[in-house]
């Protein structure tokens, strides 16, 4: 059958004209997402505690809760540096964006319920005083009801300003911080003697956490604790899953993916609804 080079073009023109059906660039960011859905950049997985987890800790973090995030239908963006070493020990007020993701985290951990000055990283405890002045903290009724409380706030103004910038360089709506607190595991028994060589007493294991959900246009703030304490649950889960115990390693990825879960169920639960208002009366 001869084919004329008209109905060649003509079927040429047709197909360019059919919507794509593979699977199409992500706009997200760093690690894809739902673009039609909420856009969420991660800011900062850090530890602001009285210790410092190893930045490979944190970056096995970020990994588990974009993914968490994703499952939830959220698009996420994010630096490829997220645990932001570098702006964790930057001077503060230095400009680069690591400092000034470090600034807004800070600025959210300050202002929030769960600060507690006398268990941080000596830069966040002299990033409170600057920002909040010391005499603050001594006023102990009205630190005490501040506690207690579960209103959404907001960043200082000069936080929020930069918080939208680099937002809008991203493409995200919302901004997303963790302060990794504390992540302590350790062996039960010397059932785990076949996969470690590591120490094997004590029987604990334990996360505990705080994320800050910042609305990049207003920049009001959305905390919420997190904290697991599943010894018993993990020793059986890792009995069920391996036939025996589980090495440090492996069960600090467990707790970890736990947390990443709880915080992207929150975020997706709560927390976009709780920063989309735009309300007065909220605290600086």
């Amino acid at each position: 059958m001869q084919i004329s080079w008209k109905n060649v073009f003509l079927l040429a023109a047709l197909l360019f004209a059919l919507p794509l059906t593979g699977t199409p660039a992500q706009a997200a960011g760093l690690f894809g997402g739902t673009p039609a859905g909420e856009s969420v950049f991660v800011g900062e997985v850090q530890s602001y505690g009285d210790y410092e987890l190893k930045a490979d800790a944190c970056a096995t973090f970020v990994d588990k809760l974009a993914e968490a995030l994703r499952q939830q239908g959220i698009a996420v963006s994010g630096r490829a540096d997220l645990t932001n070493e570098v702006g964790r020990h930057d001077a503060i007020g230095s400009g680069d964006e690591a400092a000034e993701l470090s600034e807004i985290h800070m600025d959210a951990i300050v202002h929030g319920h769960q600060f507690d000055r006398g268990y941080t990283a000596a830069k966040l405890a002299h990033y409170a005083d600057m920002a909040m002045g010391r005499a603050y903290f001594h006023q102990e009724e009205r630190l005490a009801a501040w506690k207690k409380s579960t209103q959404v706030y907001r960043l200082s103004p000069d936080k929020q300003r930069t918080a939208a910038t680099i937002a809008a360089k991203y493409g995200a709506d919302y901004m997303l911080f963790v302060n990794l607190k504390d992540f302590d595991v350790r062996l039960k028994h010397s059932i785990f003697a076949t996969h470690t060589e590591r120490e094997t007493k004590g029987k604990k294991l334990s996360a505990s956490l705080d994320y800050y959900l910042v609305n990049a246009a207003t920049g009001r703030v959305y905390e919420k604790h997190i904290e697991n304490k599943k010894t018993a649950q993990m020793v059986n889960f890792g009995l069920g899953k391996t036939g025996k115990g589980m090495d440090v390693d492996t069960l600090l990825g467990e707790v970890m993916e736990t947390s990443a879960k709880d915080i992207a169920a929150d975020v997706k639960k709560h927390g976009l609804d709780e920063v989309k208002g735009n309300g007065t009366s909220l605290v600086h």
